[in-house]
C-alpha cells in the first residue's frame, strides 16, 4: 500500500489549481431511468447508483467493463482476463454462480435487453468507448423486469451534443492493442452516433489470446415536439482462447501456464452477434406518455471445451421481442400520482448442437436439439406522493414462461421436454426526503430466477433434453437505506436481508472437466451492508470510497458429499473496498488512482478451499491539450501497481482442484486520442 499512499500525497502537489469543465458534479442527484418510473436517485425507494461517461471512459484502457464495476457498492466482478468466459458480475450474490457470462442480472443497453429471457448476458459485446452512463439497481427487481432480475445494469450510449470526430489508439502489455473511431452529429431534429473498435491481446497466460470487433450505431429523430424515434444497431464479432483453471500446485509451478488439456483440445469460444432495435416515444400533454419498442438479435456461437465427449458446442440463437408501456402523471390535490403499466414479450430460440472434440477437430454428433424460452410479462407500477416529501411505490408483475426442448438426436432415445412457470412478483417501497437532498428509504422486493437454457441443457446424464433435477430459485428481500448530501460529501448507505429458496449452485464432474452442471441448494440467507461516500475536496479533486459487507450463508443444503448448512456461499468476499481519487486541472492534466481490496472467500461449498485477500492498485494519468478546432489527449496507466499476486477468477466447485485463474502482475498501457 506504500505506493498508494505516496501517490495520494504526491498527486495534489503536482496538480494544484482548480478544474474546468472536465470536472463532473459528482454530488448532484441524477435522474434514474432503470426504475421504469423515471425519478431522481435521491427520491428513489430502491438502492441505485449511477456512473457517468467520465468514470467509464476517461483514462481507461476500455478493453472491458471490469475497471468500472468496482466503483459501485454491492457489485463484485471477476474474470477480466479470460474473454472466452466473459466478465462475471454479481450483485448481492446474484450472478456469482456463473461459469461464463452473466447470470441472474438484467442487462440493458439503451433500454433494450441484452439479457436473454432465460437470464444469460454478456457485456463483452459492449464498446466501453461509446458508453455515456451506467445505472445500477442493487437488489431484487422482478417486479420491474421479471425473470433473473437479481439486480439491474442499465447502460446508455452517449448522445452527441454537436458534431465531432474522434480517433483513439491504445497499446499495452501482453500484446494489447485497441483501435477506435467515433463520430457524432446533431441536427435540428435528429442526432447520430457511430463508432467502431477493434481489440486484440495475446494475454498474460498461455492460450489466452483475444480478438474482437465492435460496431455501434444510434440514430434519434424528433418526429415532433412530443414524439421521438430511436434506431439502434450493434455488431460484435470475436474469438478468444481459454487457458482454463489451474490447481494450486500448477499455479506454484508457473502462473502463466494454461491447463495442458485446454491446449490439447484447443479450448476457445467465438461468437458473432447482430442486434437491431427500434423505439418510439410519444407524449400527449403533460399527463400521458407512451412507448413502443421492438428488437431482434442473432448470435452464432462456437465453443470448444477441454474434453472429448460432446466437447464441441455450438448454437444459433434468435432473440426477438418488444414491449408497450403507458404512463399517467397527475396531481390529485396535495397528492402526486404516477402510474405506469406495460407488457414485455420475448422469445428466445437456441438451435444447439454438440460434437466430440478430437483435439480441436470436430468429431461425431452427440446432441442436436431446438430449445425455446418464451415469456410474457405484464407490470403495473404506481407512485403516490403521500405528502410533499413522502413517496410510496407499489409494483407488481405477472410472468408466464414456457420452455421446450425438441430433441433431434434420437439414436439415444427422445429426450424432448418442456417446463412451464407462472410467477407473481410484488414490490413495495417508501422514500422520505426529510431534508432537501437527504432521504430515508425502505422496500420489500421479490425475485425469481429460472435456470438458463444452457444450465438446463447441461444434463449430468450426458443425454439431451433438460436436467430433470434442476428447478427455479426464489428470493425475498428487505432493505433500508439513506442517501444524503452534506456540504461537500455525498453519502449512500444500504442494509439488506435476502432469503433465497432453491439457490442455483454450479458444480463439476471429473468425467467432464471444464463443463459446469447446476443443482438447487435448499435455502440460504444473505445479510449485507453497502456504503458509498463521494466528496469533492477542492474543485477538481474528487474522492470516492465504497465498502461492501456480505454475510451470505447456506441454511439448508445437502448433497452426497455431505451437509453444507451454515457454510458461506462461495465466490463472494465478506469484505470488499474500493477507493478512487480523481484530479483534473484546468490546464488539461488529470490523474486518477484506483484501489480495490478484496477479502478472502471460498472456492467451494464445503468451505475447504479458501482464496487469500488482496489489494490491487491502478494509476492513470493524461493531458487534454485543447487547440483551435481539436483536442489531443495522450494518456497512460499502470494496472496492479504493487505487483500483487492474486486470482483474476475462481471457478466455483471446480473438479480436480482446478479452481484458479491467475491474474497478471504489473501491466502498462498508453494511448492517444484525437477529437475534432
Amino acid at each position: 500500500m506504500k505506493p498508494l499512499v505516496a501517490a495520494l500525497v504526491f498527486l495534489p502537489v503536482l496538480t494544484y489549481g482548480q478544474a474546468d469543465s472536465l470536472r463532473t458534479r459528482n454530488l448532484d442527484p441524477v435522474e434514474v431511468n432503470a426504475t421504469r418510473l423515471h425519478t431522481a436517485e435521491n427520491r428513489s425507494a430502491f438502492a441505485v447508483s449511477v456512473l457517468g461517461q467520465h468514470r467509464l471512459q476517461v483514462g481507461q484502457p476500455q478493453l472491458s467493463l471490469y475497471d468500472a464495476m468496482g466503483a459501485v457498492p454491492g457489485v463484485f466482478a471477476q474474470n477480466p482476463d479470460n474473454f472466452a468466459q466473459d466478465l462475471r458480475i454479481s450483485i448481492r450474490g446474484f450472478g456469482a454462480r456463473s461459469s461464463f457470462g452473466i447470470r441472474g442480472l438484467k442487462i440493458l443497453l439503451d433500454g433494450i435487453p441484452e439479457s436473454t429471457p432465460d437470464g444469460q448476458a454478456k457485456v463483452n459485446n459492449f464498446d466501453v468507448g461509446s458508453l455515456g452512463q451506467l445505472e445500477v439497481i442493487r437488489g431484487a427487481a422482478s417486479a420491474l423486469y421479471g425473470n433473473a432480475s437479481g439486480g439491474i445494469l442499465s447502460f446508455t450510449t452517449e448522445t452527441p451534443a454537436g458534431p465531432f470526430a474522434e480517433a483513439q489508439f491504445v497499446a499495452g502489455s501482453y500484446g494489447f492493442r485497441r483501435y477506435q473511431v467515433k463520430a457524432g452529429q446533431r441536427w435540428k431534429r435528429s442526432s447520430l452516433l457511430l463508432n467502431a473498435a477493434h481489440n486484440e491481446q495475446s494475454g498474460y497466460r498461455d492460450n489466452a489470446s483475444v480478438s474482437n470487433w465492435l460496431v455501434n450505431l444510434k440514430y434519434q429523430y424528433d418526429l415532433s415536439a412530443t414524439g421521438k424515434l430511436t434506431f439502434l444497431y450493434n455488431l460484435s464479432n470475436g474469438s478468444a482462447n481459454d487457458p482454463g483453471g489451474l490447481t494450486l500446485q500448477q499455479v506454484g509451478e508457473n502462473r502463466r501456464m494454461a491447463r495442458p488439456q485446454n491446449v490439447q483440445f484447443q479450448a476457445f469460444s467465438g461468437a458473432t452477434q447482430h442486434r437491431t432495435a427500434l423505439l418510439y416515444d410519444q407524449s400527449a400533454g403533460k399527463k400521458h406518455q407512451f412507448q413502443a419498442r421492438i428488437f431482434w438479435m442473432r448470435r452464432d456461437f462456437d465453443n470448444r471445451l477441454a474434453f472429448q465427449a460432446g466437447g464441441t458446442v455450438g448454437f444459433i440463437r434468435h432473440f426477438t421481442g418488444g414491449g408497450l408501456s403507458y404512463q399517467y402523471t397527475d396531481q390529485l390535490g396535495a397528492v402526486s400520482y404516477r402510474l405506469k403499466t406495460g407488457v414485455d414479450i420475448e422469445n428466445q430460440q437456441d438451435d444447439r448442437t454438440r460434437y466430440d472434440n478430437l483435439q480441436g477437430k470436430q468429431g461425431s454428433l452427440s446432441l442436436s436439439q431446438l430449445e425455446t424460452f418464451r415469456t410474457i410479462g405484464t407490470y403495473l407500477l404506481q407512485e403516490v406522493g403521500l405528502t410533499k416529501n413522502l413517496l410510496a411505490t407499489v409494483g407488481t408483475r405477472f410472468d408466464i414462461i414456457r420452455i421446450t426442448a425438441d430433441d433431434r438426436f434420437l439414436s439415444d432415445g427422445d429426450q424432448s421436454g418442456k417446463r412451464s412457470y407462472n410467477r407473481f412478483s410484488p414490490t413495495l417501497g417508501l422514500n422520505w426526503e426529510f431534508r432537501p437532498r437527504r432521504s430515508l428509504y425502505a422496500n420489500f422486493s421479490t425475485n425469481f430466477e429460472t435456470p438458463a437454457l444452457t444450465e438446463l441443457g447441461n444434463n449430468p446424464s450426458n443425454l439431451g433434453g433438460f436436467n430433470p433435477e434442476l428447478g427455479p430459485m426464489r428470493a425475498r428481500s428487505v432493505e433500508v437505506g439513506t442517501r444524503g448530501t452534506f456540504h461537500r460529501v455525498k453519502l449512500d448507505v444500504a442494509l439488506f436481508h435476502v432469503r433465497v429458496e432453491g439457490e442455483i449452485v454450479p458444480y463439476q464432474l471429473v468425467d467432464f472437466p471444464g463443463r459446469t452442471f447446476y443443482r438447487n441448494a435448499g435455502n440460504s440467507r444473505r445479510n449485507g451492508v453497502e456504503i458509498g461516500v463521494t466528496t469533492e475536496v477542492t474543485r477538481g479533486l474528487s474522492l470516492f470510497l465504497n465498502y461492501t459487507y456480505s454475510d451470505f450463508k447456506y441454511l439448508a443444503y445437502s448433497t452426497i458429499e455431505g451437509s453444507f448448512d451454515g457454510k458461506r456461499l462461495p465466490g463472494i468476499p465478506r469484505h470488499f473496498v474500493y477507493g478512487e481519487a480523481r484530479y483534473f486541472l484546468p490546464g488539461g492534466f488529470y490523474g486518477i488512482i484506483q484501489a480495490r481490496y478484496t477479502g478472502d472467500f471460498y472456492a467451494n461449498d464445503a468451505n475447504t478451499v479458501p482464496t487469500n485477500a488482496y489489494t490491487a492498485v491502478n494509476l492513470r494519468t493524461g493531458y487534454q491539450l485543447k487547440l483551435k478546432g481539436f483536442t489531443l489527449e495522450p494518456f497512460a496507466g499502470i494496472n496492479n501497481l504493487t505487483d500483487a499476486a492474486y486470482f483474476a477468477n475462481v471457478q466455483i466447485n471446480a473438479a480436480g482442484g482446478r479452481y484458479f485463474e491467475p491474474a497478471a502482475g504489473r501491466t502498462y498501457f498508453g494511448g492517444l486520442k484525437l477529437r475534432l
